[in-house]
């Protein structure tokens, strides 16, 4: 290679930072406009809200053993505050995870809503069992 080449190519990279910088120093300019722009309405928005949330019935092995655990459960609520429900986590029992779900599917829910519009809305919540 010659040093006419190296040359040329450590200009073409100084030349290549030079531009990348510039255009970089840009980008956060416009993103803060693009953002501005974006929250210039205000959104109003309420979570949905467990208006009836019946409690478990535990039965009798589990307080013989003294049991203590938790699951997570995931609520799709849709706009009618209907809802499905699922465990993301589970407590480590079988029996225990069953009487959650059949529990929280008794729960009922208002549904979220957005500029006084109900709408679909997903909910996690953590189920603490002790039992003593």
């Amino acid at each position: 290679m010659s040093i006419r080449y190296i040359k040329a190519m450590s200009l073409l990279s100084i030349a290549y930072l030079f531009v990348f910088f510039s255009f970089s120093s840009v980008r956060p300019v416009l993103a803060s406009q693009v953002f501005k722009i974006g929250t210039s309405e205000v959104a109003k928005y309420a979570d949905a809200l467990a208006v009836e949330c019946p409690q478990p019935e535990i039965p009798a092995s589990l307080h013989e053993e003294c049991y203590k655990s938790f699951c997570l459960a995931r609520f799709c609520i849709n706009h009618e505050g209907k809802h499905e429900v699922t465990i993301v986590s589970s407590s480590g029992s079988d029996e225990v995870d069953e009487i959650a779900l059949s529990t929280l599917r008794r729960w009922k829910f208002k549904p979220a809503m957005l500029n006084g519009k109900p709408v679909q809305s997903v909910r996690k919540i953590k189920v603490e069992f002790e039992v003593e």
